[in-house]
């Protein structure tokens, strides 16, 4: 296969403009297979536009890339990865058109603060956000969340916030009081599956939900470094149609923030949230200047895309032009190649640990993602279409969601290095394990990926890369086990 990748980056550091773009098209040419050939986009975007210093801003994310449409991708990347492994060491091994969809999300929040004095500071701010997943139904994936397509679904939302955070005159006691209102509509495509020589045609479907929440919490900073956190309030989730989960009443939240030094923070909750009891916690240590930890445990509810959309509200981007959690400064969409998509509603239990080191000449890094994905609508069914391999037909594979609980469990392990050989070549490897266990019986699926890449730059602007990866995936779904090895070789020009 010829790749070919294009990229185009913007960065802007203004007064009124803080800007980090990078957008990147993939050509995928295969000299046999031509019917995958296909083009597929990648972009990350954040930005801050200042309309009156102090006062009014807009915010503006965007994100595309492509995904694992049954899921059990090992550390193949995140929905914001190459696709083809030109770049990096993050890779979509395992992928092609046939097994792959495009996944975009947009997001626009404009947003005015106001400082009282002493008194606290108050925030004001809608959002409006646009997303998708869809299939390569054409030679080129559309990354803009247009709908109207066939084996997608698309998501509008839009949302109301308002908060308040008492200032330091009550001393060591700070209140905030959070209100939040959203609503959104969910449209999901029609669809053809076939099994064997029968066909049958699901009609599109559309879901409408809103969300209140009114939140009031309470700090106490018991020392310098020491904080007890108590929260209390009502929350009402609400689902339209047939067999949708609705969810209503008081919540509350107990625990504490323990800050020992100026970056290194960890807090962790427990209370009522979403309709359950449960643990929340994010942390970030600084150790010795060098090595950096951080972790994150949430539970939330929603549609995927919806836990999409709040990832990548909730993300900025790190030198290294990836998008990651803006609170920790860890990994996000961690889960998202390793799930596959479904519809419906869920309740997600998503736990991510990173280590990173870096020295003069080397950088390593650990991560491990625990993610449980549970159905919370009753007697549904999700039906995806793939590709058998060994036939090339068309083969439906249908996974029960009951609502009695079934669930889709995911861990992931992954280890990358990254050694300076010399100023001019660099050794980059990478090794990740994960186990999907899927519902109803269906077997747990293990995947395996290895990469080992080495970089030689010419010049300031030119860049010759080699690079071998290897993917093997064993599943009980038929035709679906696959072993893959990779050599690329290419030539990086920057303008």
């Amino acid at each position: 296969m010829t790749v070919a990748s294009p990229g185009l980056s913007i960065g802007a550091d203004t007064a009124r403009l803080k800007l980090t773009l990078d957008y990147s098209p993939s050509l995928v040419m295969h000299a046999i297979e031509g019917s995958l050939n296909a083009v597929t986009q990648q972009l990350n975007l954040t930005g801050l536009v200042t309309v009156a210093p102090d006062f009014a801003y807009v915010d503006i994310r965007a994100l595309s890339g492509v995904q694992s449409r049954l899921g059990a991708v090992a550390g193949a990347g995140t929905v914001g990865a190459a696709a083809t492994g030109v770049t990096g060491t993050e890779t979509g091994q395992g992928l092609n058109r046939d097994n792959e969809v495009q996944t975009s999300s947009f997001g626009l929040s404009p947003y005015v603060i106001r400082q009282f004095g002493d008194y606290g500071n108050g925030k004001i701010g809608v959002s409006a956000n646009a997303s998708r997943y869809s299939t390569i139904s054409g030679f080129v994936g559309n990354p803009l969340p247009t709908g109207g397509g066939t084996g997608g679904q698309t998501l509008l939302s839009t949302e109301e916030i308002a908060h308040f955070t008492t200032g330091q005159f009550l001393n060591k006691i700070q209140g905030s009081i959070d209100i939040d209102v959203s609503q959104s509509n969910s449209v999901t495509d029609a669809a053809t599956t076939t099994t064997g020589t029968t066909s049958t045609t699901v009609p599109a479907t559309s879901t409408r939900s809103q969300r209140q929440s009114l939140n009031n919490q309470l700090s106490y900073a018991l020392s310098h470094n020491f904080t007890l956190l108590a929260s209390a309030g009502v929350q009402k989730i609400q689902y339209t149609g047939q067999n949708q989960p609705n969810i209503s009443g008081l919540t509350w939240n107990a625990g504490f923030t323990y800050t020992p030094g100026p970056d290194s923070s960890l807090t962790i909750t427990y209370g009522r949230q979403n309709g359950t009891n449960a643990f929340n916690a994010n942390g970030h240590f600084a150790i010795g200047g060098r090595t950096l930890l951080t972790m994150s445990y949430a539970n939330t509810v929603g549609t995927q895309l919806e836990n999409l959309q709040n990832q990548l509200n909730a993300s900025t981007i790190n030198v290294n032009g990836q998008l990651v959690s803006a609170i920790t400064g860890g990994p996000n969409f961690g889960a998202q190649n390793a799930t596959g998509v479904q519809t419906g509603v869920f309740r997600f239990d998503t736990f991510n640990t990173s280590l990173s080191t870096q020295w003069e000449r080397d950088t390593f890094q650990a991560t491990a993602t625990w993610s449980i994905q549970t159905s919370l609508t009753p007697g549904s069914v999700q039906t995806t279409e793939f590709i058998d391999p060994a036939t090339g037909n068309l083969v439906a594979f249908t996974q029960p969601t009951s609502g009695s609980g079934q669930s889709t469990d995911t861990k992931t392990a992954s280890l990358t290095w990254t050694h300076l050989l010399s100023p001019d070549t660099t050794l980059s490897s990478s090794a990740s394990y994960s186990l999907t266990r899927r519902p109803s019986g269906q077997g747990t699926d293990g995947a395996l990926t290895t990469a080992i890449s080495l970089q030689y730059s010419l010049s300031a602007s030119t860049t010759l890369t080699g690079r071998y990866s290897f993917f093997d995936r064993v599943s009980k779904i038929p035709g679906y086990s696959i072993y893959e090895n990779i050599l690329l070789l290419g030539v990086t020009k920057q303008f």
